[in-house]
């Protein structure tokens, strides 16, 4: 099961700028990892477990590089 939670709350960051600011990426890339992430939950049927793609990872790479 995707986390509609998660979801909400990162389209939120998207759209408010918080997200971009954050991670250096455009709101057309944000989305595409977002999306890229909720294809990799739906396909592995679990939705809960740590996503297992490069996705995730460049995520969090982006989000934990200094600004």
């Amino acid at each position: 099961m995707v986390n509609g939670h998660f979801v909400a709350v990162t389209i939120d960051a998207v759209q408010s700028g918080a997200l971009l600011e954050t991670t250096g990426l455009t709101a057309g890339d944000a989305f595409s990892e977002l999306g890229d992430l909720l294809l990799d939950g739906l396909s592995s049927g679990q939705g809960t477990s740590e996503p297992s793609s490069t996705t995730a990872g460049s995520l969090r790479d982006h989000a934990s590089a200094p600004t």
